[in-house]
């Protein structure tokens, strides 16, 4: 099986229980306060490791405050070895949870924002052609990163997001795997965000030829077009949204670590649906990815046929 790199970002996250999000101007009282280890990157880690990846987490942590994100790496059996020790500030966030389960985030990057390009030549000298190496757009040296793992041979898996127009300077074309959603997506091939997934996904295709794409549609789905195949279609599984903060990394990491494992796109598609219905169930960022075991007892029990020909 091969070894999945995650050089991803480690944040603390604050999350605030409110009515509603606080406007300009609003001093709001929030119903409640939980700590959470989040982070796009560690949340991708933390699901890439319980999907059953062998992973390995590159990127920087605070020296004084990181016990709370060095705990979940341990507890999840993520391998920490290219995990540095910075003399500054974690990465940290606030965010806003209402009482629909929907989220507004204010990011702060702190040691995520340190990495060393002599940092990752060293990292990426302990892997290997065909080894996964996942990236979100909350640690520096993106381009650098991009480039090397190419070079090296890894399949670079890029989750575009948070999303800026900066993006679109870096090489996408050396990325092996582009998860976008509709804005990310249409904004790559200058498109509305109306248009119809199809047409996107195809479009995006076109300007990629050899990249594989996800595209994720909110409720509605999600669609995969791997490298010279036909576009795979899943619906969502219809459940009761308590927290969305970390579907979408839920999502990804069960899809990578599927794949990592030869299991067939189409299943893969359809555990990670699975796996980000079940996290959008529960509060918190990665203590709501389920375990594998978890998501197959789900598909198990479940009627519903979410692998359809369109949606």
């Amino acid at each position: 099986m091969a070894k999945i790199l995650n050089y991803g970002s480690l944040n603390i996250d604050y999350v605030y229980g409110v009515d509603h999000f606080v406007r300009p101007g609003e001093t709001l009282a929030s119903n409640s306060r939980h700590i959470f280890a989040g982070g796009k990157g560690l949340n991708q880690s933390v699901a890439l490791a319980r999907a059953g990846g062998t992973v390995y987490h590159a990127g920087a942590v605070g020296s004084d405050d990181s016990k709370v994100l060095l705990h979940e790496i341990i507890e999840n059996g993520i391998h920490e070895d290219f995990l540095k020790r910075r003399d500054m500030p974690s990465g940290h966030t606030i965010i806003q949870v209402d009482k629909n389960g929907q989220n507004c985030i204010l990011l702060y990057g702190g040691a995520n924002q340190s990495l060393t390009t002599e940092e990752i030549d060293a990292t990426l000298s302990h892997f290997e052609k065909g080894d996964y190496l996942i990236l979100q757009n909350e640690v520096n040296n993106i381009e650098y990163l991009i480039n090397k793992g190419h070079e090296c041979g890894l399949k670079v898996c890029f989750n575009v997001s948070p999303f800026t127009r900066e993006l679109l300077k870096l090489p996408l074309e050396k990325c092996a795997f582009l998860i976008v959603n509709e804005i990310e997506g249409s904004a790559m091939v200058d498109m509305d965000p109306s248009t119809d997934p199809y047409v996107l996904i195809d479009a995006l295709s076109q300007k990629f030829p050899h990249s594989s794409f996800v595209l994720t549609l909110g409720s509605r789905g999600s669609l995969l077009k791997e490298t010279g195949r036909s576009v795979i279609s899943c619906k969502s599984f219809k459940v009761q949204a308590v927290d969305t903060t970390a579907a979408g990394d839920t999502f990804l990491g069960f899809l990578i670590a599927s794949l990592s494992r030869g299991v067939d796109g189409a299943i893969a598609l359809k555990t990670a649906t699975a796996a980000s219905a079940i996290a959008v169930t529960r509060k918190g960022a990665s203590p709501s990815i389920p375990a594998l075991a978890e998501v197959e007892q789900f598909l198990k029990e479940s009627d519903t046929e979410v692998l359809v020909d369109r949606l």
